[in-house]
């Protein structure tokens, strides 16, 4: 059943999900389920008219998270099976579920401003701290480009430009104890600023305060972030947080030259190379993620990455690219089903050798992570 549940994620993250009219009709007219917010891209091949709610996750067999990505042509159609939300792919109905839309939205923190301009949950478990809500890189066109991150915050979010620690701190204690058990992280990540040393403190910052206002909770705090240029702040991570993510995207060099023209020229891969060696010394084999993207290089480039930091004690975290609205690959096709089962298997391997473990386990919507831990690549 595993197989055929991680199979049937691979496809619609392969094409995108369509929605009948009468699914969006009840969608708008409903509180429990909840709705997509986007913090730090468009998320969608098109944005609907009117941009009314859609769903953000879609449930599989109760248990496996896959991205709702709406896009208009694919065969996959959410729609109303006899009054529920199913999947429909010509005759054949899958009976779908969504993550249930948290207590605090619509609440206010003390100083008036709405939960959910601070905080988002993600995936079901995961509490999501999204500051700052720009990356330096879109001033003159060299975001990487995949993102949609400047689309998204022009026209689409309601999402606080900056969180400060102490309200961020207080939305955290609110959702874990209004929904207690509920969430088991918080997730903390954000665009770039040009100073990567002040970019990287100003995350820690912000966990620090965040940790300090729920410092009886047993929540995990996961990083993922541009690499500072001075490594010895990951000493100061090492007693913040749990796992920390880099996000390389593009294993190889021309690759990702093209794809991440401001990573590349400012940043540099040798020096994430490098970042990647200095953060496992400190945190540990296991503690340090490197984020791809799987469809902007063949197969066999992204296959050398995964093993590349595989050895190094890097687990890999391969997201799973869909065309954005407003980025400059809008247009360009998702990977296959095929290519993505293929860095599953390989992932798979890797994390069952290396003893690996998903970074945010059970919320990655694009992911392949939790998917990759279980085994659930045929």
């Amino acid at each position: 059943m595993l197989f055929e549940t991680v199979g049937l994620k691979l496809e619609l993250l392969s094409n995108g999900v369509n929605f009948s009219k009468e699914f969006l009709d009840y969608f708008q007219n409903q509180s429990t389920h909840i709705e997509k917010r986007r913090a730090y891209g468009t998320g969608d091949s098109v944005i609907l008219e009117s941009n009314p709610h859609t769903p953000q996750e879609i449930i599989l067999d109760g248990k496996i998270i896959t991205a709702a990505n709406y896009n208009p042509n694919s065969a996959y159609r959410v729609v109303l099976a006899e009054g529920y939300p199913a999947l429909r792919l010509g005759s054949k109905i899958i009976k779908i579920t969504f993550p249930t839309r948290p207590t605090v939205y619509g609440k206010h923190l003390s100083n008036g401003e709405l939960f959910e301009t601070h905080l988002t949950v993600y995936g079901n478990s995961t509490l999501g701290v999204f500051s700052p809500g720009h990356c330096y890189y879109f001033n003159n066109g060299r975001e990487c480009k995949f993102c949609s991150l400047g689309a998204a915050r022009e026209n689409l979010s309601d999402h606080k430009m900056r969180i400060k620690g102490d309200l961020a701190g207080e939305a955290v204690e609110i959702a874990t104890e209004v929904e207690s058990g509920r969430y088991k992280r918080v997730l903390f990540n954000g665009g770039t600023i040009r100073n990567y040393d002040k970019g990287y403190s100003m995350h820690l910052d912000l966990m620090e305060r965040v940790k300090e206002r729920n410092a009886a909770s047993k929540l995990e705090y996961h990083l993922i972030s541009m690499p500072p240029k001075d490594f010895r702040l990951f000493e100061r991570f090492k007693g913040l947080g749990n796992n920390l993510s880099m996000s390389l995207e593009v294993f190889n060099a021309d690759l990702f030259s093209e794809v991440c023209p401001g990573k590349s020229q400012d940043y540099t891969r040798a020096r994430f190379l490098s970042a990647f060696e200095a953060a496992v010394e400190v945190l540990g084999r296991g503690n340090v993620y490197a984020g791809f993207v799987a469809g902007m290089e063949p197969l066999e480039s992204i296959i050398d990455g995964i093993e590349y930091f595989g050895n190094m004690g890097v687990v890999p975290a391969v997201a799973v690219f869909h065309p954005d609205a407003g980025s400059h690959y809008s247009t360009k096709a998702r990977p296959s089903v095929d290519f993505l089962n293929t860095i599953g298997k390989k992932m798979s391997e890797i994390y069952q050798r290396e003893g690996f473990r998903p970074l945010i386990e059970g919320s990655g919507r694009n992911s392949l992570d939790t998917e990759a831990y279980l085994g659930g690549f045929a």
